[in-house]
């Protein structure tokens, strides 16, 4: 995190390892501490014992960690500030500009290159005083030494070099190292189990860093990120919506990669000289799901497979958790955690709430349906969503009217904490639970296998109905409908992520689909937040209403984002739009990401096996175009629309598949490049090999050969790519 106006510049540090993850687990061996204890609790009315059992005892326990700890804030001081004209540019990752303090101008160049734990910057004319400081954040904050950190130790070497060495108990030593002297600084990270480990990583990637310079590794670094970009494109007619899409993937690129630690709710971009708020942890609530979102339509797979890899390799200590609370077999997974499957105190209404474990497997289901990788879904996704399965399985139960019923769950965030959150067989539950049994038969029925399919069949076949008003609305749980605005739309998770219910399911559905939206619109925004526009976007979009969909866009740049492009969770120019408001500054990264991920279904959808382009663009959006973008079935799109008409359409498959796609050009005569094109009712079909790709066009308004860039560049809106520019 960059900033500070010169006197001091400032960089806030963070890095995607560093945690303290010892947690007091004495809370777990309460007599009363299992899914049995809670529901006689609940049934009893005896709620302050509750929340004492569930909640405060861990939260005694564990007043400060488990967390995520950041590095401190290093500096810069040039002297007294006159002006600053500074900008981030997405594009390269890089923030240039210029300083005039009254030492003079100052040209400035930093990043954080893409391939290695360094960061370069670059002061023209510095003053002869001008040193790099670190202050570790143990000395900006005393929380460290009530975890009993031991004190950073500091080390100078010759006259260039800086060694800061931090050691985080039952965990890992970090070692920072720079250069105290300009132009160039190079500031290198390593993190390791021993000191002597974490300082040779350090210093062999300082050298490292000198002895290429700052211009060769600068073009390293935006060699790497153009890769990135390359990868898909959207081209919009609006800057501030452009800027959403590629805002919400620089994030996810910016602090996810394959082998490392996922990022919690904060990114890489700590708050400065704080601890992190929420612990800086994985909220399975819709934090997480929101978070990794935009990997899949972007078609950028690995940026979701670090979180996917956690949730494999987590089921172990799940599995035991499961056990000893629930008594039976599965994964539970209970919604705030870090690291090491270590749980962190929550609302106990929605830590043991059971959505957790399904949407979470919907990321993991995700993953396989853009990917189709059958090695894949054998090693990491089948895993996760059988054990997910098994737990929903064995804790279900059989009641008189021969339905299986969740016996004691909630609906997240309704009533927060607060006794009357607890509910039997809430919609957000039953809807999980129905995806993950059709989860369950898809990937044995791919992988040839025949171990839960009858089962997942007969669960689906006996679950209990959702429960509906008799207005045909979606309740929160039976007889219980929302009565109020409010931030969290769990009970609309048969429609959308879920799409148990959708559009295409016949008249019954689309009557329970429109209700249930007219009643939510009816009790109005003012307890929405920004995560809730994030959410509704994508669900908006699903269900083809493009209108609505645009405005969640709106209205999320215009009241939930800050200056820097951030997504606080208030109204910081407290507008009265949100009863969420102040100058509570608490960035997460989460909304931004799930923002990107609902322009992209905006532009292609590819649910029910039938890829969709433009399903969901506003009327006011003529000319627009998007390059590569992916879908369910592994089908890498692109399509151009010009005056409203789409005009191009290439489909490129990523396996051996029949491309399904309803006919985007209306009654023009259309001409096909790369396979044939077969026509059954409104359905375009080929069959495709993989990598096999087919263009489609209009033979009035587009020609073969013309270039697709060329094209769709009138429709970008010019200077998307500058954040920060004031």
């Amino acid at each position: 995190m960059m900033w500070g106006d010169g006197n001091p510049l400032k960089f806030t540090l963070d890095k995607a390892d560093l945690w303290d993850l010892r947690s007091n687990n004495d809370f777990m061996t309460h007599p009363d501490f299992s899914y049995t204890g809670l529901q006689r609790l609940v049934t009893e009315g005896r709620f302050s014992e509750v929340d004492e059992v569930f909640e405060q005892r861990q939260s005694r326990d564990n007043p400060i960690g488990p967390t995520k700890i950041s590095i401190g804030r290093a500096e810069l001081r040039l002297g007294d500030p006159i002006s600053y004209d500074c900008h981030l540019d997405l594009s390269t990752a890089t923030v240039d500009g210029v300083l005039r303090t009254a030492a003079g101008e100052h040209q400035v160049q930093a990043f954080v290159h893409r391939n290695r734990n360094v960061f370069c910057l670059r002061v023209t004319d510095l003053p002869e005083h001008a040193r790099m400081e670190l202050i570790p954040l143990a000395e900006m904050n005393d929380c460290l030494a009530k975890l009993n950190h031991p004190a950073p130790r500091l080390v100078e070497e010759d006259d260039i070099l800086r060694i800061l060495s931090q050691s985080i108990p039952d965990g890992p030593c970090y070692v920072v190292v720079w250069n105290v002297s300009g132009p160039d600084f190079f500031m290198s990270f390593g993190a390791a189990e021993s000191e002597a480990s974490a300082t040779s990583v350090a210093k062999s990637a300082w050298h490292e860093a000198a002895d290429m310079g700052l211009e060769n590794l600068h073009q390293e670094h935006t060699k790497s990120w153009d890769a990135f970009w390359d990868g898909s494109a959207v081209y919009l007619p609006e800057q501030r919506v452009s800027f959403l899409w590629h805002f919400g993937l620089y994030l996810l690129s910016s602090s996810s990669r394959r082998g490392s630690v996922p990022p919690g709710l904060q990114g890489l971009w700590p708050m400065d000289g704080v601890m992190p708020p929420w612990r800086g942890d994985y909220h399975a609530d819709m934090n997480v799901q929101e978070t990794f979102w935009p990997a899949f339509a972007s078609g950028h797979l690995e940026l979701a497979d670090n979180w996917c890899n956690l949730m494999r390799d987590a089921i172990p200590a799940a599995q035991e958790f499961t056990r000893r609370f629930f008594g039976t077999e599965g994964t539970f997974l209970p919604c705030c955690t870090l690291p090491d499957f270590t749980v962190v105190p929550c609302w106990h209404t929605v830590q043991l709430a059971w959505s957790h474990s399904g949407w979470l497997g919907w990321l993991v289901w995700l993953r396989w349906r853009y990917s189709m990788d059958k090695e894949w879904l054998e090693s990491c996704g089948y895993p996760v969503i059988s054990e997910i399965f098994r737990f929903y399985r064995a804790n279900l139960r059989q009641e008189v009217d021969g339905h299986l019923h969740v016996p004691l769950s909630s609906s997240p965030e309704y009533r927060e904490n607060k006794p009357v959150a607890w509910c039997k067989d809430p919609n957000i539950d039953l809807a999980l639970i129905r995806r993950c049994c059709d989860w369950v038969v898809e990937m044995e029925e791919a992988l040839g296998v025949d171990a839960l399919r009858a089962s997942a069949r007969d669960v689906r076949a006996r679950l209990v109905p959702y429960s509906l008003t008799a207005n045909q609305e979606l309740c929160l749980w039976p007889d219980k409908s929302l009565e109020e605005s409010h931030r969290h739309p769990s009970h609309l998770m048969p429609i959308h992520p879920a799409m148990d219910l959708t559009t295409e399911d016949g008249e019954d559905a689309r009557r329970i689909i429109d209700a249930s939206l007219e009643h939510y619109f009816s009790l109005g925004q003012y307890r929405w937040a920004g995560h809730t526009y994030a959410q509704m976007a994508s669900l908006a979009a699903v269900i083809g209403r493009s209108e609505f969909a645009f405005d969640c866009l709106h209205q999320f740049a215009h009241y939930w984002i800050g200056p820097n492009g951030l997504h606080f969770n208030r109204d910081t120019r407290e507008t009265g739009h949100t009863c969420y408001r102040g100058q509570d500054l608490r960035f997460t990264m989460e909304s931004s990401c799930a923002i990107s991920a609902g322009i992209s279904d905006m532009l292609v959808q590819g649910w029910r096996d039938i890829v969709r382009v433009f399903p969901a663009v506003p009327e006011h959006w003529k000319d627009i175009a998007f390059r590569h973008l992916l879908t369910e079935g592994a089908f890498r799109v692109s399509a151009l629309r010009a005056d409203g008409e789409t005009l191009y359409v290439r489909v490129v498959a990523g396996v051996d598949r029949a491309l399904r796609l309803p006919n985007p050009f209306a009654e023009a005569a259309i001409k096909t490049e790369g396979g044939t094109i077969r026509l059954e009712g409104n359905l375009l079909i080929a069959d495709l090999k993989k990598g096999q790709g087919i263009s489609l066009w209009r033979d009035d308004k587009w020609c073969e050969g013309v270039d697709f860039h060329s094209r769709a560049m009138p429709a970008m809106h010019r200077g998307v790519g500058w954040l920060g520019l004031r």
